[in-house]
């Protein structure tokens, strides 16, 4: 049961993110906007298609740890470096788009990480 609840979890952690995809309401206050307080110079025309390229990479990743998880064929070999790397994309990601909504998102990345690295599962 603890192998299908993680699943799930890199699942549902992951595809938060793709709530940078969604369209964009009017709202100022919208936390997930294309626009960075640490690189105030860079145009929504340059941060949506990197954005957009490390979600595509972080999902692949959290979908091949989930499926590794859940011991599907060789991918229950390679989860656990795919559990880091999406949760270090996702730090970098939320880092640089930062909004204080996001406050929990790294720490459940470090989390993740932690249990994947630390072998929690077993």
């Amino acid at each position: 049961m603890p192998r299908v609840l993680f699943g799930l979890l890199l699942l549902v952690h992951g595809a938060i993110h793709l709530s940078w995809l969604a369209p964009q309401p009017q709202d100022p206050k919208w936390p997930f906007a294309w626009r960075s307080p640490w690189l105030p110079s860079v145009s929504e025309e340059t941060l949506r298609p990197v954005g957009t390229s490390v979600i595509a990479l972080m999902m692949l990743c959290f979908v091949v740890a989930a499926l590794g998880v859940w011991g599907v064929g060789f991918l229950a070999g390679v989860w656990v470096p795919a559990v880091v790397l999406g949760s270090a994309l996702s730090i970098l990601l939320i880092g640089v788009l930062w909004h204080p909504w996001f406050f929990a998102g790294p720490t459940v990345d470090l989390i993740i990480a932690a249990a994947a690295l630390l072998n929690w599962l077993q």
